[in-house]
């Protein structure tokens, strides 16, 4: 029984009526008159009629949708096939939406045509997102087309897509006059290798790659520096790669000319006669040549990187903070200021430094230094001072000489009268006489210079007159004299006198600083530039460090009853002489004094 109600017409119907209202598109049957025969729920959701209104009643067609109607219903009783179309139908309400019509011959038990099932898919949102995607393909075609940034598409390594701007770059005439082209083919060869695998690696990524650049080659054959980025897309359905590209040549060209002029800055920079260096945030980034020599460098290794701080005297640290502040805040040269630097070995430098900001970044803004060595300014104003002294020095002693000179001639003239009556001791107090003249003499010279009268001397025999001459006197002070001499010493060319009066005056103040007594050790060698070194060492008090400075200055002594004039002679006939004094002295050890003459005048 249940077999037979499967098979029955009745059950059949019920399906089919269950069906047509549970599809999702709207169905409905029209005889050869265009009476609708039956609708579904679907057919009266979407047209807004109900089955009582359009049942035995024609479809309400506009008069365009009539003629095509019309012109299917002609095709169909010729006996044509009209399967799907795709139209614009409209509702009872005044709307209208987007259809896919799927058309189907109804035939009788003898094949005759007796009605239309027809089908209608609603694709009103379909067609919109096509129509919304084609508008969006033309702005983005128009985009693409009116950029000025060249665009290119290739697939398989050949361009399949090119905008006008990528032609006026690549130097062709049309777009279409690169499609078909390698992607090689405007590359240069060195930038070649690598290119599919990196290709390949863009597809499995699916990302866009990093700006990179290239040199492009044109038609004409000029290269170019691109920037480049590749964007994996899909072109007409097929996987390609999108090229944003960028010309660079001209900032290419900009950046090597900066480039240069950076170079050139840095060589003047380096090649500056005066020491620069450059810091930015109190951090030293460069050091010129002049600078590294003048901190004592090796190289600029030595100081890159470091805190410019530590490089100057802890004392200036806050004048120095408060100059770094205010740099950066105005576009002209700081004022010079007088600093001490201190160099990598230790040493303090007096120096003068100035400063200016040439790149404004805020805190990390760089400023150029200008560091001056005030080292041979200090000895040229000491110099001058010291001449200053000496000046008024001699000229003292001029006046003073001056009034000694007349009781002297005086004194000489009744000596010789007494010599005449063989008077004991007169020879002794003439030679006295005659000494302290050549003293008189000799500050007269201090402040008018007088020609001196070089001869071939040997240095041995000078200073052995001048022991026996000063051996009372040590005998007197408890000190013992030693001699050492190298063997087969040179001559010197020099004005004996002046020379005897320079080893006087030195022993004598070795003699008065040992008041203890002790030795005095004499070294005479010869040096191997040629220059002949007497050296004379005791075992005095010796000389505060911070009075070593003031030693040969007029005036300046420690003893009670010295005027300083003696060792400002001495300084003074051993550079007449061409040589040079020095004195190291430790306190409560001695001091050691050497006098080193030419062997000939140079």
């Amino acid at each position: 029984m249940e077999d037979s109600y499967f098979n029955s017409d009745k059950f059949k119907m019920r399906v089919l009526d269950a069906f047509l209202n549970l599809t999702s598109d709207a169905v409905y049957l029209i005889n050869l008159e265009g009476k609708v025969l039956e609708v579904n729920k679907r057919f009266e959701e979407l047209h807004g009629w109900t089955r009582e209104e359009i049942i035995g009643k024609e479809v309400p067609l506009t008069p365009e949708e009539w003629i095509i109607s019309y012109e299917i219903y002609e095709r169909i009783v010729r006996g044509e096939d009209v399967t799907v179309y795709e139209t614009v139908k409209h509702t009872k309400g005044g709307g209208h939406f987007y259809a896919d019509v799927t058309i189907s011959h109804v035939y009788n038990d003898e094949a005759e045509l007796v009605g239309i099932a027809v089908i209608e898919r609603d694709v009103t949102d379909k067609k919109r997102a096509e129509d919304q995607l084609k508008i969006s393909e033309e702005r983005y075609r128009v985009l693409v087309e009116s950029s000025p940034e060249p665009i290119v598409v290739f697939q398989d390594l050949a361009i399949v897509y090119a905008n006008p701007a990528a032609a006026r770059l690549i130097g062709a005439e049309d777009p279409d006059q690169l499609i078909g082209e390698h992607i090689s083919r405007f590359l240069h060869p060195d930038d070649n290798p690598g290119l599919v695998e990196n290709v390949e690696r863009l597809f499995v990524q699916g990302t866009a790659s990093e700006s990179f650049e290239k040199r492009l080659i044109r038609f004409d054959g000029q290269m170019l520096h691109v920037e480049f980025r590749a964007v994996p897309i899909d072109f007409h359905g097929i996987g390609s790669i999108q090229l944003l590209f960028r010309d660079m040549t001209d900032r290419k060209r900009a950046e090597s000319v900066l480039e240069a002029k950076e170079r050139e800055f840095s060589r003047v920079l380096k090649m500056s006669p005066e020491p620069i260096l450059l810091h930015r945030a109190g951090v030293i980034t460069f050091v010129n040549d002049m600078a590294i020599k003048l901190l004592r460098g090796i190289s600029e290794e030595d100081f890159i990187d470091r805190p410019i701080l530590d490089f100057f005297d802890p004392e200036y640290h806050k004048i120095i903070q408060e100059r770094m502040a205010r740099v950066i805040k105005v576009d002209e040269y700081m004022e010079f200021i007088e600093l001490k630097l201190k160099c990598l070995d230790g040493v303090f430098v007096d120096v003068e430094v100035s400063s200016i900001c040439v790149h404004r970044a805020g805190l990390n803004s760089v400023v150029q230094v200008v560091i001056r060595d005030l080292t041979e300014r200090k000895k040229t104003d000491e110099m001058i001072r010291r001449s200053d002294k000496l000046s008024i020095a001699g000229e003292l002693a001029a006046g003073v000489a001056h009034e000694i000179r007349n009781p002297l001639t005086a004194l000489r003239g009744f000596m010789q009268l007494l010599q005449a009556k063989k008077t004991d001791y007169v020879d002794i107090m003439l030679m006295e006489i005659d000494r302290i003249n050549y003293i008189v003499n000799e500050f007269i010279g201090m402040a008018k210079p007088q020609a001196l009268h070089f001869v071939r001397s040997d240095l041995r025999t000078l200073l052995d007159g001048v022991i026996v001459f000063m051996y009372p006197q040590a005998i007197l002070f408890n000190v013992e004299i030693k001699l050492i001499v190298q063997s087969h010493l040179p001559q010197i060319e020099c004005e004996p006198n002046q020379i005897k009066q320079v080893y006087i005056n030195v022993l004598k103040n070795a003699i008065e600083a040992m008041q203890g007594g002790g030795t005095i050790e004499i070294t005479m060698y010869t040096k191997p530039e040629g220059s002949v070194v007497t050296r004379i060492v005791d075992q005095g008090v010796g000389i505060p460090q911070d009075r070593m400075e003031k030693i040969g200055e007029p005036f300046f002594s420690l003893k009670e009853s010295g005027t300083g004039l003696g060792l400002m002679v001495c300084h003074r006939i051993i550079e007449a002489h061409d040589g040079k004094l020095t004195i190291h002295s430790v306190v409560n050890e001695g001091t050691t004094l050497e006098i080193e003459l030419p062997t000939a005048l140079r």
